[in-house]
């Protein structure tokens, strides 16, 4: 993935782009855009893979006393 600052209007990509516009794009369409004397690329890094923790996730309890889908109208139980 590339960052692309466009130096230029671009409408041609689905979307229209002016002057100043930041966005992300892959790789070919970031070059296509340089190519056409657009805009400028700027190669992002890779995201790092999720690191797996020890802890478990939260747990939903399910409803309780105090969920309005579960609470008489009345407020009394």
């Amino acid at each position: 993935m590339k960052r692309v600052t466009f130096t230029d209007r671009c409408d041609g990509i689905g979307s229209v782009y002016n002057k100043g516009d930041i966005a992300v794009f892959p790789d070919s369409v970031a070059d296509a855009i340089v190519a056409a004397k657009k805009g400028t690329a700027e190669a992002m890094p890779d995201p790092e893979p999720a690191k797996v923790s020890g802890k478990k996730d939260a747990v939903d309890p399910g409803p309780g006393k105090d969920d309005p889908e579960t609470t008489p109208e009345n407020g009394k139980s």
